[in-house]
């Protein structure tokens, strides 16, 4: 076995990647659940993320960050576009580019999900403690 293979081998089998993977899946989860009922895609979620992150984005950056042809990425734009969650401003420095922002409804989402995280990692740590307690760790 290589290097890489071994570190693999003992990720897998950690204490750590077991419990990173059980918070994970309850994240997706939930946010399974939020994202469903604004009928959005895995690749729009993260573009709004993008979008929520970035001070100054545009399509050609969400296209590089989330590997996706130009026409797929304005696709996905345009469908936020409509679904009230972005909005396109002109790029003062390139006015043939459009920054893309948050609308408040695309704002309030995003806080949705952030809650949503937080509630769980805070279940979560709290399970962990009551662990820790109930076996003397």
């Amino acid at each position: 076995m290589n290097y890489n293979q071994v570190m693999n081998k003992k990720i897998l089998n950690s204490p750590f990647e077991r419990f990173t993977r059980i918070l994970f899946s309850k994240v997706i989860e939930r946010l399974a659940v939020v994202v469903s009922e604004e009928n959005l895609s895995f690749s729009q979620v993260a573009a709004l993320h993008i979008i929520d992150r970035e001070s100054s984005v545009n399509i050609n950056d969400i296209s590089i960050k989330l590997n996706l042809s130009m026409s797929a990425t304005s696709r996905l734009i345009n469908e936020l576009v409509k679904k009230d969650f972005i909005e396109r401003n002109e790029d003062q420095e390139n006015r043939r580019s459009k920054i893309l922002s948050l609308t408040s409804k695309g704002k309030r989402f995003m806080d949705t999900l952030s809650i949503e995280r937080v509630k769980i990692m805070e279940e979560s740590s709290s399970s962990i403690m009551k662990l820790k307690k109930r076996f003397n760790l």
